[in-house]
């Protein structure tokens, strides 16, 4: 029995153990991880928008024969009214100074006139009016004035601001002009204003 036991106990020793030996996991390999790079904000640059050009409309042309002028003759003439006054300064620098300077102290009056053939040069011829101090329903001339510009073409119409010395007061006005469109050499300086009192009140 002994000697079972000892062949037994060493085909043990011979045999290949049966035991099954413990799998190891694989170990995973390492992989190379790309690091997230932060991207820069692209910031756009600002773009300048061109203005666009504003195109005024050209003006359009008074008609010929101007509609509300007085004719004699070739010439026409039309006083103005305060808003055509204003416009007409707004586009002619010495009425705007004029307008300025003086005619808020003085007594002025704003004219449009115009001719068939044009002029080099315009004379105007005004009094001006006030208020007969012995009867106030009454109205005298407290002087006369000459005006003088320069000339316009055939067919255009041009404003003309006549601006006397008189001292602004209640019933006092420019008017009983008379506009004559001549030419050859001015009798006078261009522009101008020449104001003569009457003579019972120099």
């Amino acid at each position: 029995m002994k000697k079972l036991l000892g062949v037994a106990l060493s085909l043990s020793l011979l045999l290949p153990s049966s035991s099954v030996a413990a799998t190891t996991k694989p170990t995973p390999k390492p992989t190379a991880t790309k690091a997230k790079v932060a991207k820069k904000a692209v910031v756009k640059k600002a773009v300048a928008k061109k203005k666009k050009k504003v195109k005024l409309k050209p003006k359009a042309p008074i008609k010929w024969p101007p509609p509300g002028f007085d004719k004699k003759g070739e010439l026409y003439a039309k006083t103005a009214t305060p808003k055509e006054l204003l416009i007409a300064a707004s586009e002619n620098k010495y009425i705007q100074m004029k307008l300025i300077a003086e005619c808020h102290k003085t007594a002025c009056l704003g004219i449009f006139v115009g001719s068939e053939t044009g002029c080099d040069w315009w004379e105007v011829n005004s009094n001006v009016l006030g208020i007969d101090p012995n009867n106030p329903t009454e109205r005298i001339i407290y002087g006369s004035l000459i005006t003088l510009v320069a000339g316009s073409k055939a067919r255009t119409i041009k404003p003309i601001l006549l601006v006397s010395d008189e001292p602004i007061a209640d019933g006092l006005g420019v008017g009983a002009y008379t506009a004559n469109c001549r030419t050859g050499s001015p009798t006078g300086k261009i522009p101008s204003n020449t104001y003569t009192k009457s003579p019972t009140r120099s």
